[in-house]
Formats: structure tokens, sequence, C-alpha cells
């Protein structure tokens, strides 16, 4: 897979998962890309030919990474994490993107993605990470229901973020394990999912539009337990 974007190509050759670095000539200093030409061998080619390897806005800079690591669920739950994110029906790349982008920084050890009813993790995916995608262990799963099951067989809390949901995000327990369930924009997490959860929570509005996007209203919860943990 080619990926595009300074911020993306950087944070996968942090993580070691870049193989081809292409760089346009003619680009002027940026401290990003010295620190690339450390971590990766740097192929300079005419701004054209970057533009054939990775279409639209590419900043510049484009890498093919190396085969991605596919976890399982057994193996991301054995690796006994304390923060999870479980994507139910995001099927925008952008969102999708977004979302693992604060997952990572918010400290969360794995993502939990389905097979079918999810955006594919695509370049578009993960430039609009910056790149977390590449550090952060994704298992992709056959169905979210059944996964919900498994990761509280491993004594994990199960908190769909719920428009609806009986208490508000601050007033559940975020210290403890926990797996957090985001919905799409619209539908929101699926009925059997959220009745398979231990708990919904919710974020309150008091402006007239009546929720965030997606990936706002992720970052938003991701904050108030990396908040909590830091209070505790």
């Amino acid at each position: 897979m080619i990926i595009h974007g300074r911020n993306a190509v950087l944070e996968a050759a942090r993580a070691g998962r870049v193989q081809n670095v292409y760089q346009a000539s003619g680009l002027g200093h940026d401290p990003r890309l010295e620190e690339l030409a450390k971590l990766a061998k740097v192929e300079v080619v005419s701004p054209a030919r970057l533009d054939q390897l990775a279409p639209g806005v590419n900043q510049g800079v484009a890498a093919e990474l190396k085969p991605r690591r596919d976890w399982t669920l057994k193996q991301l739950l054995d690796s006994r994490p304390s923060l999870l994110v479980a994507l139910d029906s995001i099927m925008d790349p952008q969102n999708l993107g977004a979302i693992l982008r604060s997952a990572e920084v918010a400290g969360a050890d794995g993502a939990i993605v389905p097979e079918h009813r999810s955006a594919p993790l695509s370049p578009v995916a993960v430039k609009a990470s910056s790149g977390a995608s590449e550090l952060l262990p994704i298992a992709r799963v056959s169905g979210l229901p059944s996964a919900i099951v498994e990761v509280k067989r491993a004594g994990i809390w199960c908190v769909a973020l719920d428009p609806r949901g009986e208490l508000n995000a601050w007033d559940f327990d975020f210290t403890q394990q926990v797996c957090l369930v985001v919905g799409s924009e619209g539908a929101g997490v699926q009925r059997l999912v959220k009745e398979r959860c231990d708990a919904r929570v919710k974020l309150p509005v008091r402006g007239k539009v009546a929720s965030l996007n997606a990936s706002a209203a992720a970052a938003a919860l991701l904050y108030e337990v990396m908040r909590q943990r830091t209070a505790s």
C-alpha cells in the first residue's frame, strides 16, 4: 500500500513500517523531512512522478508500506490491554482514521474493527490517522456482537457511546479495563452490540445540534478516560 502526507509517512517510518520512501525534488526545509531521511532510505523523484505514485494532495512525500501485521482478537486480548476501542459501522475512511488517531494519542492499546461493516484501512484512512494506524494494533473480527462477548470474558468492561445512554460519560469509572464502542453517525451503535455492552454513556449537548460527529465524540470520550486515569 502507498500512503502519502508528511505526518503519515513520518509516523509510519517511526513505527518501522516503511519499505520505500519517495520525495519530490525541490521541497523546502522541513524538520519532518530531515528526520525521515534518518529513518529510511529516500528516493528523490520528480513532482510529476510522485503525483503518479500518490495522486491528490501528497505534500511531496509518499511511502510504500511493509505488509501489515494481522492481529487476532485473541492476540489483542492476550496482551492485557487497559483501553480498547471498537468501531461499529464506521463507513467513512476519514472518520475511521481520525478515531484511530485519537485512540493512539489517548494511549489506547488497540482497536477492534469488523471486517464487513467498516471502511477499509485505505491510504485515505491512514493519512487521516496521521500515521497512528501504523502504531496501533488493530484486530479485524467477523462480527462485533460476538467480539464484545469475547472482550467481556477477558474481564474488560464494554461501554457503548450512545446519545440516549443512561449515564453521562464522567459518571462511569474509566480507570478500570475498558473497551469503548463507537458507532456510526446517524445509526450509532447497532442494537445487538449495545445490548451486549455493560453500560451506555452519553456526551450531553447544550447547543441546537443534536450530537457531535463520530470522530469528535470518540475523541471527547477518550479524553475523559485519560482525564480520569491521570487524576487517579
